[in-house]
């Protein structure tokens, strides 16, 4: 069974809102909007995956798309990295596919500053960040379930960490 991460192509996009939607319903479990949850992300994908701003990767196990990431690289030199998605679907949790996934972001993302958003009420998100040298800040936006989306940011420009999390997305 070998992992494949190579970049996502507009042909991913339905696999990708497949996952996408997957893993959201997993993390935010009975919080999730019924409404929300039903919504077709396969063409927000499209319209991400064409986009000249936006970089993504996919991992693929077995033939199966299982994770991505996508991210915005700063076009100035005092803008962050945004990193806006890193997903894995739930049947592959703990299989090291999201490490493999964030390692190809930090092997490709300039040195500065990264942020993210993390929603509260994600345990398993917070304790993987954490392990690999992000820290929340005090910015949040309205989130599910009374619970906001927290801002996290991380230095690129420190050495490569070597990470011995035990959360494994």
């Amino acid at each position: 069974m070998t992992l494949e991460v190579r970049d996502a192509v507009p042909g991913d996009a339905l696999q990708i809102a497949r996952v996408h939607k997957r893993s959201r319903e997993a993390y935010y479990a009975d919080a999730l909007d019924p409404v929300d949850a039903a919504r077709d992300r396969s063409p927000m994908w499209v319209d991400t995956l064409t986009r000249t701003d936006t970089w993504c990767v996919v991992a693929v196990q077995n033939r199966q798309l299982t994770g991505f990431v996508a991210a915005q690289f700063a076009d100035h030199d005092d803008s962050p990295v945004k990193l806006s998605s890193l997903y894995v679907d739930p049947d592959w949790f703990g299989s090291g596919i999201g490490s493999a996934l964030y390692d190809r972001f930090t092997e490709v993302a300039p040195a500065g500053t990264a942020e993210l958003e993390v929603w509260d009420g994600n345990d398993r998100a917070k304790s993987f960040y954490s392990h690999r040298r992000w820290r929340p800040t005090t910015r949040i936006r309205p989130g599910v379930a009374g619970r906001p989306f927290v801002t996290w940011t991380l230095d690129l420009g420190r050495p490569p960490f070597e990470h011995d999390s035990p959360t494994r997305l």
